[in-house]
């Protein structure tokens, strides 16, 4: 755990931070490569990207503030809300925000948005891999307790000694916390391994407009369900704490994505009724 990466003078680099900016930075140059290899329009595709990009952040906060258990912290102190250098993002609201701005964007510009979104697709899951690596580092998002020698053990005074706390598992922060399942570093190993399949096995062999996105969507909502069962962080729970605010949001994309892959593009549909 290592929540500040280095320091300049007064000015400290969070890990998370960097990890995020080096995933942002993978996904606008996968995008880049593959938005060229296709043959598509570079400069819509890169300002698509930056508009993406902005609301899928301003997604990502607004989740982060409603479903990660500080909601109360933040009605009483909401000019917190925007001190988003302290960190505090939530994966599922960069889709939320960001979806409908792609679909938005590209409508108005009257280009085909499966195309660009397929290339989007590469980006974003090498993104939330580099993410969930500065989850790691951060502390954040961690497992729950566990006896297995696969493990992690984070420091005193970190979120999950403080979750310990309040759980009333160890009696003083000053305590070194119990270590914890390592749902970050399997949330890296997961989302790197969609990353390295689509981007091997399906870039160059897939005809049909959509799939890399509609896959995106279905392997990483079936992956995201399963890894919530093993976190212990506050995500809010419904249904008599049945299923996490993230696991509701998983079954609505993979159904989304399954769709993707199920119905046929305006090209094959045209065709249809030649």
């Amino acid at each position: 755990m290592i929540p500040t990466l280095f320091s300049v003078g007064p000015v400290s680099i969070s890990s998370y931070y960097f990890m995020g900016m080096l995933g942002l930075i993978g996904g606008f140059i996968f995008n880049y490569w593959e938005t060229k290899r296709r043959g598509l329009d570079v400069r819509l595709s890169i300002n698509g990207a930056i508009w993406t990009s902005i609301m899928g952040y301003i997604g990502a906060r607004a989740m982060h503030i409603v479903f990660d258990g500080f909601l109360d912290i933040y009605i009483q102190k909401p000019l917190a809300m925007f001190a988003f250098w302290k960190g505090g993002l939530a994966f599922y609201g960069t889709i939320i925000f960001g979806l409908p701005t792609v679909v938005l964007y590209f409508t108005m510009h009257r280009a085909p948005i499966l195309k660009y979104l397929d290339n989007y697709g590469y980006g974003i899951a090498f993104g939330v891999a580099m993410g969930r690596m500065g989850c790691y580092l951060n502390g954040c998002c961690f497992g729950d307790i566990t006896s297995s020698p696969f493990s992690s053990q984070f420091i005193k005074y970190g979120l999950s000694a403080k979750n310990q706390f309040a759980r009333d598992i160890i009696l003083n922060l000053k305590d070194l916390p119990f270590p914890v399942f390592p749902a970050q570093l399997v949330a890296f190993t997961g989302n790197m391994l969609i990353f390295l399949f689509l981007w091997i096995f399906v870039r160059k062999r897939y005809k049909k407009d959509g799939t890399v996105f509609g896959l995106w969507l279905v392997m990483y909502g079936a992956f995201r369900f399963m890894i919530e069962m093993f976190r212990a962080d506050d995500r809010g729970l419904f249904f008599n704490n049945m299923l996490s605010s993230s696991q509701i949001i998983a079954i609505i994309t993979i159904v989304i994505g399954a769709l993707m892959l199920y119905l046929p593009n305006e090209q094959t549909k045209a065709q249809g009724h030649s």
